[in-house]
């Protein structure tokens, strides 16, 4: 075979390769988040983590489950670095968990006022999962594009 072929074979599997990955992220991402226990927890927050110092910092901290048992998970929220200072170790805030406890936690509506500007869902339905949101106050999980398995028919519009 000329190298011809074998540079098209080598850019078609290539493509396939590209393709089947996008539609495995589309469909994984399409799919809405897990369950989510809709009571107030009091988190309190335990450290700031920038992971290699190149991006926005989760905010971790330690909650108690619906179970009475610890559980230690990073918020979801991306909090805006005018607000970061409120975060400090030992700060309390209210967080929703998941009702199968997971690796991130959502500020409630009590805390509408923090300004985000991204979201970090690693492990929840991927290993890495995170973006931007239009940077402002309120909620992009409670009031936004995601939906929960456990949202019924028009519940979440009346939210």
């Amino acid at each position: 075979m000329s190298w011809e072929i074998w540079a098209y074979l080598l850019l078609g599997a290539i493509l396939s390769s590209t393709l089947a990955t996008v539609v495995r992220l589309r469909r994984a991402t399409a799919k809405p988040l897990p369950a989510l226990d809709r009571t107030p927890r009091t988190a309190t927050v335990t450290h700031l983590d920038d992971g290699d110092g190149t991006g926005t910092p989760v905010v971790w901290c330690a909650y108690h489950d619906a179970e009475g048992n610890r559980r230690t998970a990073g918020l979801a929220d991306l909090v805006e670095e005018s607000w970061r200072d409120r975060f400090t170790p030992g700060s309390r805030w209210e967080v929703h968990a998941f009702r199968e406890p997971s690796t991130r936690v959502f500020l409630t509506e009590a805390h509408e006022e923090v300004v985000r500007l991204g979201y970090n869902l690693d492990g929840v339905r991927l290993g890495g999962e995170s973006g931007p949101v239009p940077v402002g106050p309120g909620s992009p999980f409670l009031h936004g594009k995601w939906r929960f398995a456990n949202d019924a028919a028009g519940e979440r519009d009346a939210r």
